[in-house]
């Protein structure tokens, strides 16, 4: 007969309590579903948009914030970031699928949120062309090889914390930590 596995006590105080889980209704659930959907459009338009990515999102993110582009750690203090931004080329992301989950919380705190964003991004100086003008062939007319224009598929996750929450008032967000990829 087996017998059953005990979990260490401390020495000093008895068993270890764990907060109890808290359970997240409907309306909690569709509420952060729509704020991650805000989000996502607020993030990738500023992104996408070279006049406003450098200085609109490292306000997103807090000043302790962890980032990470493609396996790479990426400074959060928001001169670094800037700075990190304006290396990246023009960009156009097509958000393919997004996913969010409330995150416990502190008890009378709102929760964090983790959402989860699939899709491709098209880098480079096509990003500026109508579709009609892009290039037919592998080799454009400068001779430059064509496919490095070409959408590439993404993952990105984002953990959001609450930062401020007046009375009766929606919960303020800040980007706690994000993890870019690409993928295939």
């Amino acid at each position: 007969m087996a017998t059953p596995s005990v979990i260490p006590q401390p020495q000093q105080g008895g068993p270890v309590s764990l907060p109890a889980p808290q359970p997240w209704g409907a309306p909690a659930i569709d509420a952060a579903s729509h704020g991650a959907i805000a989000f996502c459009q607020i993030y990738y338009e500023a992104y996408d948009e070279p006049t406003r990515r450098d200085a609109e999102i490292p306000l997103m993110y807090l000043p302790t914030s962890k980032v990470i582009w493609n396996g790479n750690t990426v400074p959060s203090e928001r001169a670094a970031l800037s700075e990190f931004l304006k290396g990246i080329p023009l960009s156009r992301h097509d958000l393919q699928t997004l996913d969010c989950h409330p995150v416990s919380a502190e008890s009378n705190t709102p929760p964090s949120l983790i959402i989860n964003v699939t899709g491709s991004v098209l880098h480079g100086p096509t990003v500026l062309a109508p579709p009609s003008s892009a290039p037919d062939s592998k080799n454009n007319s400068n001779g430059k090889d064509a496919t490095r224009d070409m959408p590439r598929k993404f993952h990105e996750m984002f953990m959001l914390k609450a930062v401020e929450q007046s009375e009766g008032m929606q919960p303020k967000y800040a980007i706690h930590s994000s993890n870019f990829r690409f993928i295939g």
